[in-house]
């Protein structure tokens, strides 16, 4: 018996469909182009998967049966799962680091859903330890290797594995990752190694800075501080700061018109210092208005453009920020959603360039494309040859290949969906053209001693722009001679001094790929074409790590732009941790983490460092960071079930957290106003003393203790006799 585990039930269904077809419940079998056409067909087998939660297929000769995961279904233990007691933060013994990290079955608040997961975990774990062999189909990176190893290890499974590999979702995709493509489980161990420690880092760092920095500002909320996410809103921030001390001064340009004798039109300024005074500008306006203008040089070279490469995930972000106006989640969203559709190959890839062997595929993927009417013109009587250095290198792939179409042309697809689409379409066939060249052009007039200077861009040989959407027109000049006479109209405009730009999506990114440096764009083009340059965060996770600052309150957008906020920008201030907040320093760690998946360093000396790193962080936190007295209204005690400090209101207690969706609040108890230091002594210690007042539903009056467990307050009783019910048991509040 074989098990198969898919990351999704969707890619579940297409995976049995593909190896050998999906029999349903009244004895039908479909194949995968009936499971991807017919969605009526398709409704059905989705409806079977969620009853049965795996599909039943003949491969290799054997019963297979094909399940998945909702994502993870396990995740590292959180610290109250060690010890109850630390479900109170300040009880957490600081730094906490547990001598090994252990795993649980993931777990939601929302019963329905944890109630799922638990039942697709038991199921699995049966599937798993009842197999002679187990195949790994989830997502084949980093997150895919671990999604898929935390579930063996819960299910303490010993049995062999294998490892599909496949970058498009389309039945030929399919059968190569489950046939030449499949690796063996030692081949992929680095990158699980990898993952894990990743993983480790994420919460070693987060959960105790976090615990660390809300223990020491009671009352402001929780001060949420990562690995990742921390330096990248560091950068923001530093940005934010710069804008507010720039100080904006005027200038003037004295801007002229001039006119050929065929009428043809250019705008020039005034060459030489920035005019900063009004009068300065006037004067000197006055000196050479209505006078001609005499051409004293006129030049021009021709620049090189180069063929665009193919897209990784991050250059397909950048791309559609400043040409689409998408945030990076939504890019990320739309290119798995085309992937998931089996129209693009696999979309969280940090390579531009595709295997030497791939020529072929490319030969045919573009004869589809010229099926489509759009595309036909332009690639129709083109050669396939190919620039191969700049698409086809072996070195510069390791994973995944570039972002391509797969051939399957999509119908139905959104407005946003199509654009993307076309983008990545559109980047294929430009490796039919050569470069683009431009006559960058350059003139200086003379009127009355001053010098004007005009600049102008020709496109001499479109190239490849040929294929690519029309952007902004280049200002374009009059091809002129030396000694030649011009008209002249001159004005003054009024300047003035910019601030730095606020970072959009894509330079964001751009900045996260660089750690932070300043770059050029030769800088920048050089770090998008090596796979195994580090940076800020990965291709799978940048777009989350956006996300997070904003659903916390950290950033916010204003259309392109993003914009720290007073709580970013006060938890970088108040953070005295140079080192996590330094681009640098976590670009060195990504580093590392992609070195494990090389097998060039050791996981457990990563782990070391990163533990004393923390170790010390939280020491440096002890120290520096003075202890603030909670603001009015707010207690010195935390939420059981977030962290949040605890308000008190009109009506009760309630956490400050609750804009983020936390419920818990404490109102009267039976009639019973709780009383500030009750609820002190409730939440700190996990219980109170005796205490009277409570009238039941009957009027009677009684005693009890308060107790909380898991965010839920209970009734403690010392004896019998005090419970207020008839049949002397035990009341929960809802009961009394």
């Amino acid at each position: 018996m074989i098990t198969i585990l898919a990351e999704k039930p969707d890619v579940g269904n297409k995976i049995a469909a593909a190896l050998d077809g999906i029999t349903l419940s009244g004895g039908k079998k479909v194949d995968f182009k009936t499971l991807r056409n017919n969605k009526s067909v398709e409704k059905t087998v989705k409806a079977q998967q969620a009853k049965d939660g795996f599909l039943k297929i003949r491969y290799m000769g054997q019963d297979c049966y094909v399940t998945w995961a909702y994502g993870h279904l396990g995740s590292l233990k959180q610290a109250v799962d060690y010890n109850s007691a630390y479900k109170h933060w300040a009880s957490i013994p600081m730094p906490f680091i547990p001598a090994r990290y252990e795993l649980t079955v993931k777990s939601s608040p929302d019963k329905a859903w944890n109630d799922k997961i638990q039942k697709q975990f038991m199921l699995v774990k049966k599937l798993f330890n009842q197999s002679d062999l187990i195949i790994n189909a989830t997502d084949f990176d980093r997150e895919g290797e671990v999604i898929f190893a935390y579930i063996y290890e819960l299910a303490r499974c010993t049995k062999p594995v294998k490892r599909a590999c496949f970058s498009s979702q389309t039945e030929e995709g399919i059968k190569e990752g489950f046939g030449k493509n499949a690796k063996t489980s030692s081949e992929v161990k680095p990158i699980e190694i990898a993952g894990r420690m990743r993983s480790i880092a994420d919460w070693v760092v987060g959960a105790n800075l976090t615990v660390a920095m809300t223990l020491k500002n009671r009352g402001q909320g929780v001060f949420s501080v990562g690995r990742v996410q921390t330096p990248t809103l560091a950068i923001i921030v530093k940005r934010e700061k710069e804008i507010a001390a720039f100080s904006s001064k005027p200038y003037y340009v004295l801007q002229a018109t001039f006119k050929t004798d065929k009428g043809e039109e250019f705008k020039a300024e005034l060459s030489g210092d920035r005019i900063e005074n009004r009068a300065d500008a006037e004067s000197t306006l006055l000196c050479v208005d209505g006078a001609p203008g005499t051409v004293v040089e006129f030049t021009g070279k021709k620049v090189k453009k180069e063929v665009p490469q193919l897209f990784s995930l991050s250059a397909l972000q950048m791309e559609c920020s400043s040409e689409l106006s998408l945030t990076a989640d939504q890019v990320l969203e739309i290119a798995q959603k085309l992937y998931d559709e089996g129209y693009t190959t696999y979309p969280r890839t940090n390579s531009r360039f595709l295997t030497e062997d791939m020529v072929p595929v490319i030969d045919e993927l573009l004869e589809k494309l010229k099926a489509v009417p759009d595309y036909s013109p332009l690639i129709e009587g083109r050669p396939k040859t190919y620039n191969k250095p700049n698409y086809f290198d072996d070195k510069k792939v390791e994973s995944h290949f570039a972002i391509i179409p797969t051939g399957n042309i999509p119908t139905g697809l959104t407005e946003k969906q199509q654009s993307v689409y076309d983008l990545i379409c559109r980047s294929v066939i430009m490796m039919l053209y050569r470069e683009a060249t431009l006559e960058q052009t350059q003139a200086l007039i003379e009127a009355e001693g001053l010098i004007f200077k005009a600049k102008g861009n020709v496109v001499a040989d479109k190239g490849w722009m040929a294929v690519s959407k029309p952007k902004k027109k280049d200002e374009l000049l009059p091809r002129l001679s030396v000694g030649e006479v011009v008209e002249g109209t001159y004005e003054i405009l009024d300047k003035k001094t910019k601030p730095p730009k606020r970072y959009t999506d894509g330079t964001l990114i751009a900045k996260m790929l660089a750690a932070g440096k300043d770059l050029d764009d030769a800088a920048l083009a050089k770090i998008l074409s090596d796979p195994k340059t580090g940076g800020i965060g990965t291709e799978a996770t940048r777009a989350a790590i956006i996300k997070t600052l904003v659903d916390r309150g950290y950033i916010t957008r204003d259309k392109k732009a993003i914009i720290a906020t007073e709580k970013g920008i006060s938890l970088i201030d108040k953070l005295p941790l140079e080192q996590i907040k330094s681009a640098e320093m976590t670009a060195k760690w990504e580093q590392r983490l992609n070195d494990i998946a090389r097998s060039k360093e050791d996981a457990t000396r990563f782990r070391t460092d990163i533990e004393a790193a923390v170790k010390e962080w939280v020491s440096e936190i002890a120290d520096k960071v003075e202890l603030t007295t909670h603001s009015t209204g707010t207690l010195a005690a935390m939420c059981p079930l977030c962290g949040s400090p605890i308000r008190a209101c009109s009506w009760g207690y309630g956490c400050s957290g609750y804009k983020d969706g936390c419920k818990f609040t404490v109102g009267k108890i039976c009639g019973r106003k709780i009383k500030e230091n009750e609820l002190m002594q409730l939440l700190n210690e996990g219980e109170t003393k005796e205490l009277k007042g409570f009238k039941s539903k009957a009027g009677k009056s009684f005693s009890a203790k308060l107790k909380i467990e898991a965010g839920k307050i209970t009734f403690m009783f010392s004896s019998p006799l005090q419970t207020p019910n008839e049949n002397k048991k035990t009341p929960t509040l809802n009961q009394v």
